[in-house]
């Protein structure tokens, strides 16, 4: 089978908190660009739990200084960490990672 996250974006436009389930063979047609990727794949995508101990402790969810910097990261492979210079050829890469 293949393994999900559990996680909220880092930001602080968003007025309200939503939770993103999302498979980690990243297989969508929707994820079509390097700064939709590394909302996912980056620190950029805050562990629940993180954002809950948050929420209980502070009653707010404090974003890290710099984290929109991580959406313009070069694409990299979440399971092994290659560099791979578009979406299609990481999509490609990714299969290799996870079988059917």
């Amino acid at each position: 089978g293949v393994t999900c996250s559990l996680n909220q974006h880092s930001t602080i436009c968003f007025s309200h908190i939503h939770l993103h389930v999302i498979s980690q063979d990243f297989d969508s047609p929707c994820l079509k660009n390097k700064k939709h990727w590394n909302s996912f794949t980056t620190d950029y995508f805050m562990p629940s739990h993180d954002v809950i101990r948050m929420l209980e402790t502070d009653g707010k969810v404090t974003v890290k200084e710099g984290a929109s910097e991580l959406l313009k990261l070069n694409l990299r492979c979440h399971v092994c960490h290659r560099e791979i210079p578009t979406i299609p050829a990481l999509k490609e890469h990714i299969k290799s990672h996870f079988s059917k």
